[in-house]
């Protein structure tokens, strides 16, 4: 296991988000011991939980301004994965190991039931993730991240980077070539998805149709920016997702 920085200068109580120069709350940063070693996560706001799942190359940070709209009426986690942000660099990466983390993560904080925000690896980790525990996800939404298929055609990745990154490399090299040959039941597991399902798509695709068709209770919406959306445009990212959740609750 490689080194991790000194993480203790992070941790704060976790009773309370704390507070900036102008009384304002502001996401706090954890470290939670897992299975495969210490992961960090932020945490902002108050109410029932919604977890966020970042992008490759991306860490919890990505989903700041979002979690600062929403954490007045939920409690907004994001989880930094592993190889990325602080979290521990291990030597293996695949998608089963970043779900597990991602289990073995809300079993740690007692999360019973949540919404889900996924994108990109995040949100294929997702898929993984509620094609097998779709009860315990109160609602789930997808951010232009249709579900896994081989139709696509990922490059080999160079053993080095072309230039510094602030994540593991090697987490790129291993996922990619895991992308090319997926795991059929990542899709297959596609119609057992149960819980209200948001997609969120930065641009026209007949996937995410496809997807709504499959799944048992989906809508997608398109927000024609490209893959980043809730970088690109986070307020209407956010308006979508709290009309959707607001929509669930309605009819609960």
């Amino acid at each position: 296991m490689r080194g991790i920085p000194d993480l203790e200068s992070w941790r704060f109580e976790r009773e309370r988000c704390p507070l900036d120069e102008n009384g304002k709350r502001v996401a706090g940063r954890f470290i939670v011991d897992l299975q495969a070693g210490q992961f960090s996560y932020l945490e902002h706001g108050q109410g029932d939980p919604i977890v966020f799942l970042h992008a490759l190359g991306r860490d919890a940070s990505d989903w700041l301004t979002v979690m600062e709209s929403l954490g007045a009426e939920w409690r907004c986690i994001a989880l930094d994965q592993r190889g990325h942000g602080q979290s521990v660099r291990p030597r293996e990466y695949t998608f089963e190991h970043l779900e597990a983390d991602f289990q073995d993560f809300i079993d740690s904080l007692g999360l019973d039931r949540f919404v889900l925000v996924a994108h990109s690896m995040g949100g294929t980790v997702g898929w993984i993730f509620a094609g097998k525990n779709s009860e315990r996800l109160r609602a789930l939404v997808f951010e232009d991240t249709p579900a896994p298929t081989d139709m696509h055609e990922y490059p080999e990745i160079p053993v080095s980077p072309p230039e510094p990154v602030g994540y593991d490399w090697e987490a790129r090299r291993q996922l990619f070539t895991q992308l090319n040959s997926p795991d059929p039941a990542w899709r297959g597991n596609a119609p057992k998805i149960t819980s209200p399902t948001l997609l969120i798509a930065g641009s026209e695709d007949e996937e995410f149709a496809e997807n709504a068709r499959i799944l048992p209770d989906c809508e997608v919406t398109t927000i024609e920016v490209g893959h980043w959306i809730h970088e690109t445009e986070a307020e209407r990212f956010t308006d979508a997702v709290r009309a959707f959740l607001e929509r669930v609750d309605r009819n609960r």
